[in-house]
């Protein structure tokens, strides 16, 4: 039994996934989550490495999950992501010359990151000279040393680390998910980071990187209303964002209406603004057809909604069950369907192996 760990370190929470990947389709074995204590993890950066290994550690306890054949994922504002054009090689050739073939279109020293890439599509120049898009991915070194010491001080044995946004497209848009080969775009509103992803065919065409998410709404109600973080987020998950035009009464629950759904907009304009970048890049046929949204955050009542209003775009939520059957997870099916925003990174990680 090829049994692989994902490992998702949130804002608010770790979630781990365990995926048979010997299976076709692969089986989910289990899943399981534990909160972090607010401030641990900010923006992607693991900022209180104790308190993480603490949880992480608790939760393999708890859920008597694998140590070995663990993938962890990285979500991370400083990691960079972008389209380069190189000269056509072999793949453990570019592999070797990648520093040298994009120092020049990252905005981080080659030295100092961890470097890897995704070829796109081969193509010509005029003149002739056979080049390759690629899609690169320049992680700080630092953000790599962390993520590792944190598996190490919890006895996890890692296989790889992966960008948390290419597990999303395997959990979200893999061979079982029915997402067509039109570009589909995912996003996925994290605690403090969201991500816009664009998959083409089965294959991450375009990535940003988001430094806003589910704790800005709740930050804006404790701001706005006096409130501490415990009132302000039973309020927010209660109220959410309006689905059309905002109240104009001068209720608490009016104005925390209003204050949501300022802080949606705001948040909705970003995504577009990474819509409107990927579409400037890209050819007339490959405009984004659907959406689709995950994320803690994207549990905010009418959020979903109000998104595809805004961009005109059909949205459906993450179906990522569709991608993998499901064993003995040790929770109901009612729970593990609740679970389903927040799962699909850990099963990505998971797949990692298939990939």
């Amino acid at each position: 039994m090829a049994v692989t760990v994902g490992l998702d370190i949130g804002t608010t929470a770790v979630r781990a996934a365990v995926v048979d990947v010997g299976k076709s389709p692969p089986i989910l074995r289990r899943f399981a989550d534990l909160p972090l204590p607010h401030g641990a993890v900010v923006n992607g950066d693991i900022l209180d490495e104790a308190a993480v290994v603490e949880a992480i550690s608790a939760l393999w306890s708890q859920a008597k999950l694998p140590k070995k054949r663990v993938v962890v994922g990285v979500a991370n504002q400083r990691v960079v992501v972008r389209q380069v054009d190189v000269p056509q090689m072999e793949e453990d050739e570019l592999a070797e010359a990648l520093p040298y073939q994009v120092q020049d279109s990252i905005p981080i020293a080659v030295e100092d990151a961890v470097l890897d890439f995704v070829p796109l599509a081969e193509f010509t120049t005029p003149e002739g000279e056979p080049m390759l898009s690629i899609l690169v991915i320049a992680a700080p070194r630092e953000v790599i040393d962390v993520v590792t010491r944190v598996a190490a001080e919890a006895k996890l044995s890692l296989s790889a680390i992966d960008l948390q946004s290419f597990a999303l497209a395997r959990a979200i848009a893999g061979r079982g998910s029915g997402v067509g080969a039109a570009p589909t775009a995912i996003v996925d509103f994290g605690g403090s980071i969201s991500q816009v992803i664009v998959v083409k065919g089965g294959q991450v065409q375009f990535v940003r990187l988001l430094p806003r998410g589910g704790e800005d709404f709740t930050n804006v109600l404790a701001d706005g209303l006096n409130l501490d973080e415990d009132e302000a987020e039973p309020l927010k998950r209660r109220i959410g964002v309006a689905a059309e035009e905002a109240p104009t009464g001068g209720g608490e629950d009016e104005l925390a209406l209003r204050l949501l759904t300022r802080q949606a907009d705001s948040l909705i304009e970003e995504v577009r603004g990474s819509f409107n970048y990927y579409m400037s890049q890209a050819p007339d046929e490959d405009a984004i057809e659907q959406v689709i949204v995950a994320g803690n955050a994207a549990r905010l009542p009418h959020l979903a909604n109000r998104l595809g209003r805004a961009l005109g775009i059909p949205v459906a939520p993450a179906r990522t069950l569709a991608e993998v059957e499901v064993g003995r997870v040790q929770m109901s099916e009612e729970e593990l369907l609740s679970k389903q925003p927040i799962l699909s990174t850990a099963v990505g990680l998971a797949l990692w192996a298939e990939a």
